[in-house]
């Protein structure tokens, strides 16, 4: 979730009406930007990240405008021709490959706007960015800089600029080790020797993204052009970036010129087209509407939407987190209003409890946390490279995610170890010796109906400067001793642990886990610095022997 701050007179200028502050806080937050608080002018919104098109008051205004039966359907915008033109070095393919570029002109800019601009940037930087390494974004004032403008990759000596709030030449490995910025994200560019930069004609530098920005292309009060330019790692993120920023400034009153960007025309901000079917539509929501008013509910959500045997439906260019009939539904029934829906009963005819195996669970937690083991709470959402290549597996038995909004959760995990060692390295700045567990889900492939099935399983983690094999098995020992039964270590191998420091879990002669210290490799992947040990539990086994 991320938080806003944003004037209330501002939004009501964008908006073209002025709300009561109880209207906003009760009703506006059905839309599912939730209004915390209004103290005066300055409002507190709290917006789920799925819609990273609301983090700005221009685009809270937006969706308000047509949520509140203002201006329904989906705004368009006209993309004028531009000269500005971006060429992308081949240099930049395995550092930051990819950039989207845009300017708006004729814009009238307060102080109050561009901190509004800044706030914006950097919510999509915490939030679609993953903290800059995923997408990073840059404002100029294109009235300093001459175009085309050239994308690569310099070694960290080659050149130098005076980096924003610094008023000193400063080369690219100085603005890492010395400035603000530089020492928060250099993390980012640890493993390359060469870092991408944005020159204009002359040479100048505009930006070093991920990092910051020339002073010289400083966006202030009288700036009027604006560039925009978005790097990063994943291009469709790129782009929808591109267009919620783009957009964003066209609801200043800018207007929209295109920059080729490697031979393409940028922004693209054409709509997505899909169909809703009337009958599942209904199936699904429980909803008696008409096609007409389904159709009423879309244009309150922004979307273009007319009839036909199915609904079709433009989705706007700066909407992300829509991928199926489902969102559409979702968005229909939050312009119905959930107050509007009756609560039924389900016509169940049984009683829920929760799952036996979450009883073992619990009992599990609490043995760990008493043990000294800090609780980690992790996604059942990986992605290849953590499930196979950097824990050293071969194969790809794992669940894969059609359509992953990011390829960072392109899977579904089936092994909860790669989840603790990815804690561990986002907690090197730590003391040591650090130990973590978690349980939770995996998925593993079946021969069910859908495929697969969500297993509870429990892992351990270990870190410290004499941590090895014995300590994993320690801790295994206080679960036997609590859980009153015989946790068997027998010879056994995983590709993730060092030879004859491994072993499996057996209880009554079957499988229900392994243990081991991880190779040197396998730290290295995940670059940690000290020996670790862990071990990991199919809890549902356990769950059925502690049952007999």
């Amino acid at each position: 979730m991320a938080t806003l701050e944003i004037d209330k007179r501002e939004f009501d200028t964008l908006v073209k009406r002025e709300f009561e502050d109880e209207k906003l806080i009760e009703e506006a937050s059905f839309l599912g930007a939730h209004w915390h608080s209004i103290d005066g002018n300055v409002c507190e919104v709290e917006t789920y990240p799925n819609r990273p098109d609301l983090l700005s008051v221009e685009g809270l205004a937006r969706a308000y405008r047509g949520f509140f039966d203002i201006e329904k359907g989906r705004t368009e915008y006209k993309v004028e021709e531009g000269s500005i033109e971006v060429e992308v070095d081949d240099s930049v393919e395995e550092v930051r490959p990819h950039i989207g570029g845009a300017v708006v002109k004729n814009l009238d800019l307060s102080k109050k706007v561009i901190n509004g601009l800044i706030q914006l940037q950097e919510k999509m930087h915490q939030t679609m960015g993953r903290k800059r390494d995923k997408l990073a974004i840059g404002l100029h004032d294109l009235s300093t800089v001459e175009a085309p403008f050239t994308y690569k990759a310099v070694e960290p000596e080659q050149v130098s600029f005076k980096p924003l709030e610094y008023d000193k030449h400063m080369q690219l490995g100085e603005i890492l080790d010395e400035h603000e910025k530089g020492q928060e994200y250099a993390w980012i560019l640890d493993d390359e020797d060469r870092y991408p930069i944005i020159e204009d004609s002359e040479g100048r530098v505009l930006s070093f993204p991920p990092i910051i920005n020339n002073q010289l292309t400083e966006v202030e009060t009288g700036t009027e052009d604006i560039f925009i330019d978005v790097t990063g790692k994943d291009k469709d993120t790129v782009l929808k970036a591109l267009n919620i920023l783009t957009t964003a400034l066209a609801e200043r009153d800018g207007d929209i010129e295109s920059a080729t960007v490697d031979g393409e025309e940028l922004p693209d901000l054409t709509p997505e087209e899909m169909e809703l079917d009337v009958d599942y539509f209904q199936d699904v929501s429980g909803l008696d509407l008409e096609k007409s008013d389904i159709i009423e509910r879309l244009k309150m959500m922004k979307y273009g939407a007319e009839g036909g045997e199915n609904i079709r439906v433009e989705v706007p260019c700066y909407r992300n987190d829509v991928m199926h009939q489902y969102d559409l539904i979702e968005d229909v029934i939050i312009a119905h209003r959930y107050t509007n829906i009756d609560p039924e009963l389900p016509e169940v005819d049984q009683i829920g409890r929760q799952k036996e195996v979450e009883d073992t669970a619990q009992v599990v937690r609490d043995i760990m946390s008493g043990a000294g083991a800090l609780e980690a709470m992790t996604y059942v959402h990986d992605n290849r490279e953590n499930l196979t290549d950097k824990i050293g597996a071969e194969d790809e038995e794992f669940v894969k995610v059609d359509n992953p909004i990011s390829e960072e959760y392109s899977a579904l995990r089936n092994l909860m170890t790669p989840s603790l060692l990815e804690v561990l390295k986002q907690n090197k700045h730590r003391g040591y010796p650090q130990k973590f567990f978690e349980t939770g889900n995996v998925a593993v492939l079946d021969d069910s109906a859908s495929g697969s099935s969500n297993k509870t399983k429990m892992v351990y983690v270990q870190i410290g400067e004499e941590t090895d094999f014995t300590d994993a098995r320690k801790m295994l020992q206080v679960l036997e001793r609590d859980l009153g039964m015989d946790l068997e270590v027998r010879d056994g191998e995983k590709p993730f642990f060092m030879d004859a420091r491994t072993g499996e879990v057996v209880v009554e002669d079957e499988k229900v886990g392994f243990i081991g210290q991880f190779s040197e490799e396998i730290l290295e992947n995940w670059e940690l610095d000290k020996p670790t040990a862990g071990f990991e539990l199919d809890l549902e086994k356990i769950n059925e022997k502690l049952k007999k």
